[in-house]
């Protein structure tokens, strides 16, 4: 949501002329101070500020904004640039703000329609498997009270809270690095400047609240479902569930499925995330071949989507042996017997994974060389042939 700061020497005189963005934009109160919001576009009265005053020094208390509207005292050739315009009296002052602040939402709704589409090409998201859970997902939005997410370490969650309120701009909170005090400072605010709730917002992400104390989280559930008229989420972690099993039934609760669930989907997240890393940073596509596919699939990934992150980055950095060793470095991800893969089937698709792709280095090694590649690998003419003919079909492109 766009945010608007108005001086407060001429904020109550102005807003009348404003009313139609009421639903589109935050207007700042005759209260506010310039420290209160990260402001997107200010408008400034000769009061707030002498006439040495340069941009710079408006930067400084507005880092965030990207527009000024400034009196013509204040005009001077340093000042004159695309992010300051500038006013002689109200009338003109509000035919600009109008025009301005239109464009500027216009702008603003194509970019969250386009932050929609986005959000639903997620890579996390790819594949069939995940489907039915998402139509039931998607039916939380009309829950009536705030929602929880139970979820594996690495699931990360706030992906979901997008997915389930695409059109609304989320705002996060970190259990994690507030304590009680803090907490309650930042929601309630103090006798200087007001609290979290005192704005207002689109859509809150409350993350690890298993980090808080038992009192805390009834404290944090009752004061935001009293203050808040907007969809809230919260999120905890699966391993810490009976720590903040008091107040589960108090959130209408989800459990967010790990990736080895859904190993059908696992060659799409892949490819996904593949795709995504190469646009990203420039790389030639390279996919992995159908052993290692095979191997993805038959590994419980304990980290999951974020390990599938870190396997694809290595994949795509350093190349597939690097990256499988990712697998035996995952084993600090494994926290419950589930986790664990199944050691046979996993140990014999590794196998079979390694060897596939040192067969085929040292065939480039001895440019299709057979003969001088059986000897190097230690192994007959004719078992080469048949590993060769195994893994046709399967190279990576």
């Amino acid at each position: 949501m766009l945010k608007l700061f108005i001086d407060k020497f001429f904020c109550t005189e102005i807003e009348q002329y404003l009313s139609r963005f009421r639903k589109k934009i935050l207007i700042s109160s005759p209260e506010d101070d310039e420290f209160s919001e990260p402001w997107d576009v200010a408008v400034l009265s000769e009061r707030s500020f002498d006439k040495t005053t340069s941009i710079e020094s408006l930067k400084k208390e507005f880092a965030f904004c990207k527009l000024f509207f400034v009196p013509s005292t204040f005009y001077s050739p340093r000042i004159h640039r695309d992010d300051v315009i500038v006013f002689s009296d109200k009338n003109t002052l509000v035919n600009n703000l109008i025009s301005i602040l239109t464009i500027l939402v216009k702008a603003d709704s194509y970019k969250r329609q386009f932050d929609t589409v986005s959000i639903y090409r997620e890579p996390v998201f790819a594949g069939d498997e995940i489907k039915p859970f998402l139509r039931r997902f998607r039916m939380l939005r009309n829950s009536p009270v705030s929602i929880l997410f139970v979820s594996e370490r690495g699931t990360e969650p706030f992906h979901f809270a997008r997915f389930l309120y695409p059109e609304l701009e989320m705002e996060e909170i970190d259990c994690s690095v507030l304590n009680r005090e803090s907490l309650r400072i930042f929601l309630e605010g103090d006798r200087i400047k007001g609290g979290f709730l005192m704005y207002p917002h689109q859509m809150l992400f409350i993350n690890n609240i298993d980090a808080l104390e038992k009192d805390d989280l009834v404290y944090l559930y009752s004061f935001i479902n009293l203050h808040a008229d907007f969809p809230v989420i919260a999120s905890c972690a699966k391993e810490n569930r009976e720590r903040v099993k008091s107040v589960l039934d108090l959130y209408d609760t989800v459990e967010i499925p790990p990736v080895r669930n859904r190993r059908e989907d696992i060659p799409f997240i892949l490819s996904s995330l593949i795709s995504q890393m190469a646009q990203a940073h420039n790389l030639k596509l390279s996919f992995p071949t159908r052993k290692t596919i095979e191997l993805c699939k038959n590994y419980s990934w304990p980290g999951n989507y974020t390990q599938m992150r870190e396997f694809t980055q290595s994949y795509c950095l350093n190349g597939p042996l690097k990256a499988i060793e990712g697998f035996l470095n995952g084993v600090e991800y494994i926290e419950e017997e589930e986790q664990l893969p199944d050691l046979n089937v996993f140990q014999n698709q590794l196998k079979m994974t390694t060897e596939e792709i040192l067969v085929k280095k040292v065939m480039a090694l001895t440019q299709n060389n057979r003969k001088k590649a059986a000897s190097l690998l230690g192994i007959s003419y004719k078992s080469l042939s048949k590993k060769l003919k195994l893994y046709n079909g399967g190279d990576e492109e």
